[in-house]
């Protein structure tokens, strides 16, 4: 009685853990569009990403910094030492006493006016750069949405296989039911109801491995897109059904031409190549310049005695320089610029290529998927047909068992190929759009 009471006792705790647990799993419908919302909010590699384009935006607000007045301040202070003056074959010296306390307060402004217009080319980089970390940017955000987007697809791919086992479970414990039945009458041996377990115990690992993971994947999407793991995520059973508007392979390539962030980025490259060439250029050209600059020196040392007294000048102008050794040194940046801007006109060419071939075989891809999931699902209709009459059969006794377990086996394979047809299409789509730059 003690022992009946314990047992009692443990399988009512479990059965309440079961149902706490089961409470606090909270099912959450997630449709594409909202995982990708998700993605983009509380991704840490898109954060990474986003935090570069503030970097390059830094940089824009530096470099326009350039156009802005110089100003600067300086207050000096120190001992001075008392005067030797000496005559020029140095036979006579006379040492003059100076104020040994000497102090100076300069306040200098510059204003560049011209310098080869090497300062708008400079900010007209850096904001090309600032592009750049904003397409950057978008490209991050392709890849994890397509990262996503797969692991979401492979979750609705492992919900399906959970119906299609459950449902061959179900077909199979029914027929197991009639085999023990005709068993009874001596129809069949025992051999087939041995058989027909294995095939249950076998199907029914099969769910459990599917039930695995299908947790395993829910818990990473739930981790990644920042909702609470006890949620369910419950894949939109719409997506397949979902009508697209299609285009031709035309359309489709000359969209990736001007959409996709890998083409932008490279006219931003070319771009930034071709202010480079300015810049080195601007090397060779004289600066022009405002300056200004107000001076107080203590002591006044040029009278004789010198005077302890501030002695208080400014003074205001236009300043030309000139570096002459640019005309060498230049060259070689000039010369350097042109060859990366000849380097990133290739590199221009080649990504086009590679965009024209990514694109060609998604949208093949993509047709071949339409075709394939046509094919599966008239692949099940004659699996499922063949099914009910080898079932039939075989309960009329006019079939063996091995047939009516490849007929079941024919007719899982079909449900799972169909199934898995249908994923396809909707993960080539994406992929096609990806290609085109039309991922939103």
């Amino acid at each position: 009685m003690n022992t009946i009471y314990k047992i009692a006792i443990v399988l009512f705790i479990l059965t309440l853990n079961n149902i706490i647990h089961a409470q606090d799993t909270l099912p959450r419908i997630l449709k594409i569009d909202e995982l990708f919302s998700l993605a983009e909010t509380n991704s840490k590699k898109l954060a990474i990403s986003r935090e570069f384009i503030g970097v390059s935006h830094t940089k824009t607000e530096i470099a326009k910094a350039a156009r802005l007045p110089e100003i600067g301040f300086s207050v000096t202070a120190g001992y001075l030492s008392s005067a030797t003056v000496l005559n020029p074959n140095f036979s006579y010296d006379e040492t003059i006493a100076l104020p040994h306390f000497s102090n100076n307060y300069d306040l200098e402004a510059g204003q560049i006016l011209y310098k080869g217009n090497a300062i708008n080319n400079s900010i007209a980089k850096a904001k090309l750069e600032e592009q750049l970390s904003e397409l950057n940017f978008e490209k991050d955000k392709d890849a994890i949405k397509m990262l996503l987007l797969g692991r979401y697809l492979d979750l609705y791919g492992l919900y399906n296989q959970q119906k299609v086992y459950k449902t061959n479970i179900s077909l199979a414990k029914a027929r197991l039911k009639n085999i023990k039945d005709m068993n009874k009458e001596g129809m069949v041996t025992k051999n087939d109801i041995i058989r027909s377990e294995l095939q249950i115990t076998d199907l029914e690992l099969l769910a459990d491995k599917v039930n695995n993971n299908i947790a395993i994947i829910n818990r990473e999407l739930c981790v990644v897109l920042g909702i609470p793991v006890n949620n369910t995520i419950i894949v939109d059973p719409t997506i397949t059904a979902t009508n697209v508007e299609e285009d031709t392979f035309a359309g489709y390539l000359n969209r990736a031409f001007t959409q996709t962030p890998a083409m932008r980025s490279n006219s931003v490259y070319e771009a930034i190549a071709e202010k480079n060439i300015k810049i080195a250029k601007a090397d060779r050209l004289p600066v022009i310049s405002l300056y200004a600059k107000d001076g107080m020196v203590r002591p006044y040392i040029y009278v004789m005695p010198p005077l302890d007294n501030y002695v208080n000048l400014y003074q205001a102008g236009i300043k030309l320089s000139y570096n002459i050794s640019s005309l060498y040194h230049a060259r070689e940046h000039i010369e350097i610029a042109e060859q990366q801007h000849a380097i990133q006109k290739k590199q221009s060419e080649l990504v086009r290529e590679e965009t024209e071939l990514e694109v060609n075989a998604s949208y093949i891809k993509y047709q071949e998927a339409k075709k394939e999931f046509t094919t599966r699902q008239k692949s099940r209709e004659l699996a499922d047909d063949n099914y009910r009459i080898v079932e039939k059969k075989y309960l009329n006794q006019l079939a063996l068992l091995t047939d009516m377990l490849d007929a079941s086996t024919s007719k899982l394979t079909a449900e799972l190929n169909q199934s898995n047809a249908g994923i396809s299409i909707v993960y080539q789509w994406y992929k096609l759009q990806k290609a085109t730059g039309n991922l939103n």
